[in-house]
């Protein structure tokens, strides 16, 4: 992918802002009807965009007694990858875009940030290792 198409590609995607909504109070089945819920009549966790907990917040906030949002991205264009589909070993705190290629066996470390239109691939070279001996 070049770096044209990469540009239209975020020009053009939509803007995500995801949302995980910890929620506690008295609610019925109707409240989440079309929306991603989890739990019971008086907690549980929605999953949700930003702008819709906004209007659900508004709508339902008599029904709420306690709730806490997190958020880990905003307006963002390129999803994360699914780190499954790689025949890789990547280490816990790397991020890593969608489309992007990854190679068998490569290691990508703790902290490694790869982004759309990247290219990993594994170069291994051998190297003759001789003893010395030290007098």
């Amino acid at each position: 992918m070049d770096s044209y198409a990469i540009i239209n590609y975020i020009a053009q995607a939509k803007k995500k802002t995801p949302v995980t909504a910890y929620l506690r109070g008295l609610f019925h089945e109707d409240m989440f009807e079309g929306l991603e819920y989890y739990g019971n009549n008086q907690s549980g966790v929605l999953f949700c965009e930003s702008e819709i907990f906004d209007e659900f917040l508004l709508k339902y906030k008599d029904n709420i007694r306690y709730h806490r949002v997190e958020c880990d991205r905003r307006n963002s264009a390129v999803a994360l990858a699914d780190l499954k589909k790689f025949n890789a070993r990547i280490e816990p705190g790397a991020v890593i875009r969608d489309m992007v290629e990854i190679g068998n066996n490569c290691i990508i470390m703790m902290g490694a940030m790869i982004n759309i239109g990247a290219v990993m691939l594994l170069l291994v070279t051998m190297l003759s290792w001789v003893p010395m001996q030290l007098y």
